[in-house]
């Protein structure tokens, strides 16, 4: 009956081992996301902290998880696909999941202008008017100056051009 019991005892741990429960297989990606983030130059600069993930779906050998990353104080959802390779199990995010990160940098920027637009707001107020700026009124239409009209009279006679001598013969 012992050695029932031992080998019962040594195929359930076997079993185990083998079979890899939901907890261990969010913490083993969640040490994954941590490490590839550390190291990738794209992210590195952003100091990402993976706070936890948690498995929300299954459909075979894939998962569906949630990842929440803490960036800058804050913690944001990401969504993770959690798939079987070679034994082991491979995560991959979606191209859009680090969108938040573009919005709060509008966000900054948008504050910052807001911050300066007052600067120049309040910089404006404090000067004094130089006057009262004095409308210049252009004309709407221009006047043409109108041609001369030059009387001639016909008894002048016209300065001859050319070879005068020829016509005198």
């Amino acid at each position: 009956m012992k050695k029932i019991m031992m080998l019962w005892m040594v195929a359930c741990l076997a079993g185990c081992s083998y079979f890899v429960s939901m907890d261990e297989l969010a913490r083993n990606i969640q040490t994954q996301m941590q490490r590839e983030l550390n190291s990738n130059q794209d992210y590195q600069h952003y100091r990402f902290t993976v706070k936890k993930v948690k498995i929300i779906q299954r459909q075979g050998n894939q998962f569906q998880a949630v990842s929440h990353l803490n960036y800058q104080g804050e913690e944001y959802p990401i969504h993770v696909k959690v798939f079987q390779v070679d034994g082991g199990y491979s995560w991959s995010i979606e191209d859009d999941a680090f969108a938040f990160i573009d919005e709060i940098e509008i966000e900054k920027y948008r504050q910052q202008l807001d911050l300066e637009l007052q600067q120049l707001a309040s910089a404006l107020d404090g000067l004094e008017p130089a006057g009262e700026p004095k409308e210049q009124q252009l004309p709407l239409i221009t006047p043409v100056a109108e041609p001369a009209l030059h009387s001639v009279s016909y008894r002048e006679e016209p300065i001859p051009v050319g070879n005068i001598t020829a016509y005198t013969q």
